[in-house]
């Protein structure tokens, strides 16, 4: 979508001085990696087995040869008092080692942190072998809270995409937006294919329609992905480094979210938008509206372009009339898109700026009753 300049003509009784941004048209061609960053690292995994009965023996025979035939190097043992089941990691240059621990019972089942094999669950332990393998003491970061991050990991990660934005991304391209947002080289942004293919096909000369310089680069870059059914999260590679992975937004599964649920109350977080202010406006389009109570608020009032489009709602014929009254900007938003097929939600960037989100109405499906 190219950037539009409001129109001026909006008749609240406060005056808004409305300006245009000028587009950039010089084209940068963004680097599209294929593969995470990071040296490839080769992994040696390593087993010790606890014993905390005297008939597990054999049990540790058939575990031992089961391993070796795995390729793993194991030793078995008497589990003494300070011994617990872990998953350890150690990395020298590109070797890493990943050392596992686990307890080995009276029938045969051992246990390793968050995860137990049966004897005849050999095949789901390879499958474990190999994520180690491959991704190190953290595993497959797929179905894990906080994109399988570990807490430090996402405290860095959260830290930086909190940082101010450095400059307004508005009127800039999707690939200019990207550069100016100044991620940390040890954060860098990453296309997977299909995502190449989508922002392939942005039109030449398309800009970022929002003003988004008073979020912060996680919420900005969420939001000026979103505008082109794009969407990130953070993602740990095999080698254990970072990254932020663009995706189509409808095969992500856990997007990096557009706006954090409020910490503290809506009054607190957002006094301006529960003030009273005078108001009349005549046939004006939503889309000035909400520019210019922006601007007046102080707080980014939002549209969600892209799912607005699927839903295939006009905003540009959608004609804003309120009579001369006095309201909160709250209430004004709601009247203003009451029955057009929008809805609005308050929320915070990861610095807790809060700021208006309106995108389309989603029904819910209920689960069918059993």
């Amino acid at each position: 979508m190219k950037y539009r300049n409001p129109l001026t003509g909006v008749c609240i009784l406060l005056t808004f001085l409305l300006t245009g941004v000028s587009t950039t048209t010089a084209q940068v061609t963004f680097p599209k990696q294929e593969k995470p960053q990071g040296a490839p690292l080769k992994t040696d995994v390593t087993v010790t087995l606890l014993m905390e009965a005297d008939g597990s023996a054999l049990y540790a025979q058939q575990w031992g040869q089961t391993f070796r035939d795995l390729g793993i190097s194991i030793r078995t043992r008497r589990a003494v008092l300070d011994d617990k089941p872990a998953v350890e990691e150690n990395v020298r240059g590109t070797l890493r080692e990943v050392r596992i621990t686990g307890t080995l019972d009276r029938n045969g089942v051992i246990q390793f942190p968050g995860r137990k094999f049966a004897r005849n669950e050999v095949a789901r332990l390879k499958e474990w072998i190999n994520e180690l393998r491959v991704y190190g003491a953290q595993g497959s970061p797929d179905s894990k809270p906080l994109w399988g991050l570990s807490n430090e990991q996402f405290k860095k990660v959260f830290a930086a995409l909190s940082e101010a934005t450095p400059v307004n991304l508005q009127g800039l391209t999707l690939d200019q937006a990207v550069r100016k947002l100044e991620f940390p080289g040890s954060l860098p942004v990453r296309f997977d294919l299909e995502a190449q293919k989508r922002f392939s096909q942005i039109p030449a000369g398309d800009t970022i329609s929002a003003d988004l310089s008073k979020l912060s680069k996680g919420t900005v870059l969420a939001i000026a992905l979103k505008q082109y059914g794009l969407a990130f999260h953070p993602s740990r590679t095999p080698s254990g480094s970072l990254e932020l992975l663009i995706t189509p937004w409808e095969a992500t599964e856990s997007p990096w979210p557009i706006g954090w649920e409020l910490k503290l109350s809506r009054q607190k977080t957002a006094p301006r938008y529960f003030e009273l202010i005078p108001v009349e406006l005549s046939n004006v389009p939503l889309r000035d509206v909400l520019v210019a109570a922006s601007k007046a608020s102080e707080i980014p009032m939002l549209l969600d372009d892209y799912e607005v489009q699927q839903k295939q709602i006009d905003v540009d014929e959608i004609k804003v009339n309120v009579s001369k009254k006095r309201t909160t900007w709250g209430i004004l938003i709601r009247d203003a898109i009451g029955g057009t097929g929008l809805v609005r939600k308050l929320v915070i960037d990861e610095r807790g700026q809060p700021f208006v989100w309106i995108t389309a109405f989603e029904p819910r499906v209920q689960s069918p009753k059993p």
